[in-house]
């Protein structure tokens, strides 16, 4: 396995995400969740099932973005395991060790043996039942019932009327406890927050787990109403506090809170975590080339970066035109940029294997209704307009959602808007996910145990308790635009 860009690097598309994963059963010590590291590249395996009915398997590889690519197949005997891994010429072969939790072996791929050593991938963060507190499975429609949605909703087992948290995931189909590499940042927040006092509605995206609707032309404002229909389903319940509902959201969720305050301007507070403040493509721009520039040099990023930008700008530019245009420009974009390169840059970008065609096919999924929608929309003229308490978050090593690009202007715009109860905080060392991190790249999210930093959930639980309800009476929550 090559430290190389497998996909492509003409379109690095990582884009705030969060990349749900199913979380997987441990029906026998042998089966669950297994991670190692390749060549500096970190894998791992979800392996399911017993003996007598036979086992199955999934691979990923986070630093590639191959996420739960099914196994051909998968071996286990007393007391080794062979997984022959889906879509490459790849395969592990190890030995357990009792006792260790972990696999002494070999990953093989294209004639090439690397030792890997896989360990069981430990979560200890997760709550588990039996809770101190209500848990209660909930579910809800939007004011016109085209969208359903489910959701967990936890409270104190004593008290009336509590505060009441809506948290709202990043990108990408997320369950209701954002699960990546199965940690569950969410599950851990509500968790905390419910053990202080506060009830939480955590929500599946739109079709993931309970929750049903439309996905092929929702953005980030649709998104905005799933939010809504859950605060008008809290506003029916006797045990909430209806004065006290506050958002938090991560990544794409720190967008989507500004935008529900816009439309229900009655929110107690907001938090954003990681959250961009500038428009997607800005956001995009960064993510798009400053991996070029870390792993391929400055030769390649020169050439790159304003190539990069010109797509961007064309799809900006064209916001709102047919895709057949829009993909026209961006082609004949890609062939004038590709014929500037010398043969060396040519090739470490790998444009030399990608022709005016396959290009367009890989561009073409940057045209999804959501993708436009996030790289037009500048996440300002929200924010000024938000005026409840607001804080916002980000880690010093976040390389998704750069804290230097974005918390300055996340603070000017709610200050412009005449909002004088803004705070913000950078956490050294937290990446994109609150992880206490080395490099803080994606590759290293599955690597780590930590799911949640225990500093951030002190700050955020401190924060909403210093909040006081609002004097107004709160009118109706609009339906659906």
């Amino acid at each position: 396995m090559h430290k190389s860009f497998i996909l492509t690097i003409l379109t690095a598309n990582t884009l705030l995400s969060s990349f749900a994963q199913t979380a997987g059963t441990t029906p026998v010590q042998k089966t669950g969740n297994w991670i190692g590291v390749a060549d500096g590249l970190p894998l791992y395996f979800r392996i399911t099932g017993e003996e007598a009915s036979g086992y199955t398997a999934d691979w990923n590889s986070p630093a590639q973005k191959v996420l739960g690519r099914p196994c051909k197949s998968v071996m286990i005997t007393s007391d080794s395991l062979i997984i022959q891994a889906g879509g490459i010429n790849a395969s592990f072969r190890g030995r357990y060790l009792p006792g260790l939790d972990s696999i002494t072996g070999t990953w093989q791929q294209n004639g090439r043996s690397l030792h890997m050593d896989l360990r069981r991938m430990k979560r200890p963060q997760t709550p588990h039942p039996p809770f101190p507190y209500r848990s209660d499975s909930v579910e809800y429609d939007n004011a016109d019932a085209t969208v359903h949605l489910g959701a967990t909703f936890t409270r104190p087992r004593t008290g009336k009327k509590f505060p009441v948290v809506i948290l709202i995931t990043g990108s990408g189909q997320q369950d209701r406890d954002e699960t990546i590499f199965e940690h569950k940042p969410f599950a851990i927040i509500a968790d905390y927050l419910t053990r202080r006092g506060l009830a939480v509605l955590r929500v599946d995206d739109r079709g993931t787990g309970k929750s049903k609707g439309d996905l092929n032309y929702a953005t980030s404002s649709d998104f905005a109403d799933d939010v809504l229909a859950g605060i008008r389903y809290l506003k029916t319940r006797d045990d909430i506090d209806t004065t006290r509902i506050g958002l938090i959201g991560h990544s794409e969720g720190g967008l989507i809170a500004p935008i529900v305050f816009t439309r229900w301007p009655h929110l107690n507070f907001i938090i954003s975590l990681a959250g961009p403040g500038v428009p997607g493509r800005a956001v995009a721009l960064r993510q798009q080339t400053d991996p070029v520039r870390q792993q391929l040099g400055s030769a390649c990023y020169n050439a790159y970066y304003p190539f990069v930008e010109e797509k961007l700008k064309i799809m900006e530019d064209t916001y709102g035109q047919p895709d057949s245009l829009v993909l026209r420009q961006l082609k004949t974009s890609y062939t004038r940029w590709k014929a500037t390169l010398p043969d060396s840059i040519a090739t470490r970008l790998n444009a030399k294997n990608v022709n005016e065609a396959v290009y367009g096919f890989q561009v073409a999924m940057e045209l999804k209704p959501w993708l436009r929608y996030f790289y037009h929309t500048d996440p300002v003229t929200f924010l000024k307009q938000v005026s409840c308490p607001f804080l916002a978050l980000d880690g010093s090593k976040d390389t998704q959602v750069d804290p230097e690009q974005n918390i300055p202007v996340i603070r000017a715009a709610l200050t412009e808007g005449g909002n004088t109860h803004v705070m913000v905080h950078v956490f050294p060392g937290l990446n994109h996910f609150f992880q206490h991190a080395g490099s803080g790249e994606f590759r290293e999210y599955a690597l780590i145990e930590e799911s949640f930093a225990p500093e951030v959930l002190r700050m955020m639980g401190d924060f909403i308790m210093k909040n006081r309800p609002s004097v107004e009476p709160l009118p109706a929550v609009p339906k659906n635009r």
